[in-house]
């Protein structure tokens, strides 16, 4: 599918590699591009799924419609020409975007939003894994569970944030559709939630063990084969499904435009957000790894990044100086525990409660209702015309 733009015949061109948090903003943008002279084209599958709402997808609280974007619709409404496919690899020397089926694409200005996947420290021999990422297999995992007639066996690998919401959205999922799911969640650190307060990985145990969530703690994995998860100290835990939560790195097309990444695989940056090694290719989010300022891998960054990405493209069509982007040092986090409850993080600090929840639910809508909004436009020109 391509979605055409009102470009003219000699205006520069703009593309944008995947639809993540900060290259939605830049669609809304387009017509700042356009006044600039140039042509606004992004290069994605067509939907974006929202992070923050996958472990609630999981839990069945919200259908897929209420976590994504129709990037075509998206486009229609902003007049940004969309070819939809998956970028494959850059010939910086020659200004083009390669793509895994059709022709390449030329550009002046490149960026790179294309997130990231699941990292296993550990080797994964297995038709039955799940990483939480993309968001799309947790969908088709709850159909699975929902479709299943017997007893499940789930394990969930990982002690961190993902980790806890996963397992506490699972025991919701069981509790409102009547299923008998038996969860195990593995982590290898002595107690969940090791980048929070002690109390807050404290409050989450409980929690999940409230909810009959198995813990097995200060245990590493050692590999996934078949239907078992082996331990480091040589026992074995059986499944029928299990899923990765275990830390993310840059997607891996990244490691392919051979420009410099940082170990993690993300895309090294200057604080301009331009590549370390090609001053026309750009780069935010999970992604991008900003040279001497490495970050968590959460949304909030790419979606922060966004006005500094909008306005050093457009200052680099100009000839303008560009922008430093300054991430914050702190930033609010909300657990989604499963049953309408959230657990907030922020630093040292941490608060529980449905209130927490509400506010997630309230952050998350407003996000995405902006994006969604202008997607109802585009089907309104369309049934009219």
């Amino acid at each position: 599918m391509n979605v055409a733009s009102k470009a003219k015949p000699d205006a520069r061109r703009v593309v944008l590699v995947g639809a993540g948090h900060a290259h939605l903003a830049l669609i809304l943008a387009a017509d700042r591009f356009r006044s600039a002279g140039a042509e606004l084209v992004i290069v994605d599958p067509g939907r974006f799924w929202y992070s923050g709402r996958a472990s609630a997808l999981l839990g069945g609280t919200i259908e897929a419609d209420e976590d994504t974007v129709n990037i075509g619709e998206l486009c229609a409404a902003c007049g940004v020409r969309l070819i939809t496919g998956r970028a494959v690899g850059l010939d910086g020397r020659e200004r083009t975007v390669f793509l895994e089926e059709g022709q390449p694409v030329g550009y002046d200005l490149a960026s790179f939003n294309v997130g990231s996947v699941v990292g296993a420290p550990f080797p994964v021999r297995s038709d039955n894994v799940w990483p939480v990422k993309p968001v799309s297999g947790l969908l088709r995992l709850r159909q699975a569970l929902e479709a299943a007639r017997r007893p499940i066996s789930i394990i969930v690998v990982g002690g961190g944030a993902s980790g806890c919401e996963i397992a506490a959205n699972l025991a919701g999922l069981a509790e409102r559709r009547r299923l008998d799911l038996h969860i195990t969640l593995v982590g290898r650190g002595e107690r969940l939630l090791p980048s929070a307060p002690s109390g807050a990985g404290a409050y989450m145990e409980r929690r999940l063990r409230a909810g009959g969530c198995r813990l097995v703690l200060g245990r590493k994995v050692d590999s996934v084969q078949g239907q078992r998860v082996v331990l480091d100290d040589g026992g074995a835990l059986a499944f029928d499904h299990c899923v990765l939560a275990t830390g993310l790195v840059a997607a891996p097309l990244v490691g392919r435009l051979g420009l410099p990444v940082d170990p993690a695989g993300g895309l090294l940056v200057a604080p301009t957000l331009a590549s370390l090694a090609d001053a026309r290719v750009f780069a935010a989010g999970d992604c991008a790894a900003i040279d001497g300022h490495p970050l968590p891998k959460v949304g909030v960054y790419g979606v922060r990044a966004a006005p500094v990405l909008l306005a050093n493209l457009l200052s680099s069509l100009s000839g303008a100086p560009l922008r430093s982007y300054r991430p914050q040092r702190r930033f609010l986090s909300i657990l989604d525990l499963g049953d309408g409850a959230g657990l907030a993080l922020r630093g040292r600090l941490w608060f529980p409660g449905r209130a927490m929840g509400w506010w997630k639910r309230r952050l998350d809508g407003v996000f995405l209702a902006k994006y969604q909004r202008a997607c109802v436009s585009a089907r309104g020109r369309d049934t009219s015309g």
